[in-house]
């Protein structure tokens, strides 16, 4: 493992006019490589692409060195959360005086000049300190998947737009996702690194809300777009339904505002049960919803950061949470409608 204190201090002042492109690893060698082979390195000197490896079972730097020499390369032996990962890449660039960090997944597809654009709206307001690509999906027909949003404390709902005009209500912070976020160094060090305790998955809302609170812009940039393989939820890994369920309550409990707490758990648990409702009809693998109860399970109990190796919660609210997880999520939102529905009685005009 190449540990921060064994890379050396940074003599270019002329990094601070770069951007470290941060790409993480695990198990994904594949999806890395063609996502870096899609990009035209050649084009831009201020652009440095690094990949760390996150505890990958294989090691796969020589793959990365041959097909991409031009591509910084780190290997850590264990999987430090999307979290740890990205932040020991940024601990290093602000270790070599770079300028900006841009984090990207590595199912992304995008060019250099969406990069650079991003760039250019970040360099034009010192007040920016994070600035995301419009989000589509891949494939034949472009969707939206990210190209506005905000946090709805009232709901508790991460709010997502199709239009990237849509503006934030008076009072929400902009919401921006971690799938291509370019982060200003300088303004990381007032606002703090990414939560490590998410491990993955909130990580970006915390981060927007922090940026909002010390009173600096999250933006959008319209010119800069990054197309990202969509996944229906019941395709999602047990380990990410795990995260996802777990990590609301941290974001929640943390950061919406008193005068709008009253109903949050009901809300939050709802949600929950809708997924496992979701999840029960596309008839996935039990290890899938055993990983959502266990995400509540932790909550509850105060247990975050890297997720235990079973992801499993107790038996009996595994069954009890399977039993009818829609009606149960409905009767937790909206009880007096629910049960009118069921009875077949008609609402009170």
């Amino acid at each position: 493992m190449t540990t921060l204190a064994e890379l050396p201090p940074s003599t270019m002042q002329s990094n601070a006019d770069r951007v470290l492109v941060s790409i993480l690893n695990w198990n994904g060698t594949a999806d890395t490589l063609r996502c870096l082979q899609g990009i035209d390195r050649s084009q831009c000197p201020d652009l440095q692409f690094a990949v760390l490896d996150n505890g990958s079972a294989q090691d796969p730097s020589a793959q990365f060195q041959a097909q991409c020499p031009d591509v910084l390369n780190f290997r850590v032996p264990r999987n430090l959360g999307f979290a740890g990962g990205h932040n020991w890449m940024i601990k290093w660039a602000m270790q070599q005086g770079y300028g900006a960090v841009l984090i990207l997944n590595n199912d992304c597809e995008i060019d250099v000049n969406a990069i650079l654009a991003l760039k250019q709206q970040l360099d034009s307001d010192p007040q920016i300190a994070v600035a995301s690509c419009v989000i589509y999906r891949s494939g034949a027909v472009r969707r939206p998947m990210m190209v506005s949003g905000w946090i709805d404390w009232a709901r508790q709902l991460s709010v997502r737009p199709n239009s990237p005009d849509a503006k934030p209500p008076a009072g929400e912070p902009m919401l921006l996702v971690g799938t291509a976020l370019l982060l200003r160094c300088a303004a990381l060090q007032t606002i703090g690194l990414l939560d490590e305790r998410y491990f993955a998955y909130y990580e970006d809302n915390d981060l927007s809300a922090r940026v909002a609170a010390a009173g600096l812009k999250s933006v959008y940039c319209k010119d800069s777009i990054c197309l990202h393989h969509y996944r229906p939820l019941h395709e999602y890994s047990a380990m990410a339904l795990y995260l996802m369920s777990r990590n609301q309550w941290l974001f929640w409990r943390e950061h919406t505002p008193e005068a709008c707490k009253p109903g949050m758990t009901r809300r939050l648990t709802a949600r929950s049960l809708h997924d496992l409702a979701l999840l029960k009809k596309n008839q996935v693998s039990r290890d899938k919803t055993q990983a959502v109860v266990a995400g509540w399970w932790d909550a509850m109990h105060g247990r975050y950061g890297a997720p235990p190796t079973k992801l499993v919660g107790p038996a009996w609210l595994h069954g009890l949470a399977m039993l009818s997880p829609y009606l149960a999520s409905r009767l937790l939102l909206a009880p007096l409608a629910t049960l009118r529905r069921k009875l077949g009685a008609q609402p009170r005009t």
